[in-house]
């Protein structure tokens, strides 16, 4: 059974401050200024220091015009000046659960630093990241970051409730296994698409779903591993491969 290779991975620090964080994230599209030298050089730090296995971080500079473009129904990028290229390596195993997880973190990070990003994984033009790739890598997505324009719009994306993301009723979990699930309803999604679903049995509570391995899934892992870092809890894999499961480790 492979490993959750984030488990453990990040400082009680780092998820204390991304979990603060997360109510104040949202998908910023209409940027006003690049990021400066300080908050530049935190998420320097961060985009190494989070760095799974199979997934690198690179940030760069760019123009808004010639990297983004405009699709149906899906506001566009207008604006930013930096973002960061979210690349992976094709031959590594659960590299986008991986890339969920990392992306996100650096997403967070750039939050608490005061600025706006956005996860974009259709409507940019691959050839324009100005950044050599292996054989075995590929560019998966881009997160256009900066300080959001004041006419920005930061409506909520209306969520599903939490019941309708749970396979049995969630008014009888543990207050972990609430928190945990609560904290992936504000995590961002491909189309807002939202796909998890939830189940707790066993002391154990299961994030399943369509799509599960994907993307989707990783973001929703680490908001889960920021929900509970005060807890000592332990990851694995369903035994069936459709699942992540999630407990809290007894005290000894």
């Amino acid at each position: 059974m492979p490993e959750c290779l984030w488990e453990g991975f990040f400082s009680n620090a780092q998820l204390s401050r991304w979990y603060k964080a997360m109510p104040l994230r949202f998908a910023c599209r209409k940027f006003s200024a690049p990021a400066d030298v300080a908050q530049q050089s935190a998420l320097a730090y961060t985009a190494a220091r989070v760095s799974l296995p199979g997934v690198r971080l690179a940030l760069l500079d760019c123009d808004w015009n010639k990297l983004f473009f405009p699709l149906p129904f899906v506001p566009a990028i207008e604006y930013a000046r930096q973002y960061a290229a979210v690349i992976i390596d094709l031959e590594t195993e659960n590299v986008l659960l991986n890339a969920g997880v990392c992306a996100e973190a650096l997403v967070l990070e750039m939050t608490s630093q005061g600025l706006g990003s956005c996860w974009v994984q259709a409507n940019f033009r691959r050839s324009e990241v100005d950044i050599p790739l292996s054989s075995r890598e590929k560019i998966l997505a881009v997160i256009p970051y900066g300080h959001a324009s004041t006419d920005e719009n930061v409506s909520a994306r209306k969520r599903k409730p939490l019941k309708s993301l749970c396979l049995d009723t969630p008014d009888t979990w543990p207050n972990w296994a609430f928190q945990a699930a609560e904290a992936v309803r504000s995590a961002p999604s491909a189309l807002n698409s939202q796909p998890w679903r939830f189940s707790y049995s066993g002391n154990t509570l299961r994030l399943s779903g369509r799509g599960f391995g994907n993307v989707n899934f990783g973001i929703a892992a680490l908001h889960i591993e920021c929900a509970l870092h005060e807890l000592q809890h332990q990851w694995r894999f369903s035994t069936d491969g459709k699942g992540l499961l999630i407990s809290i480790k007894e005290e000894t």
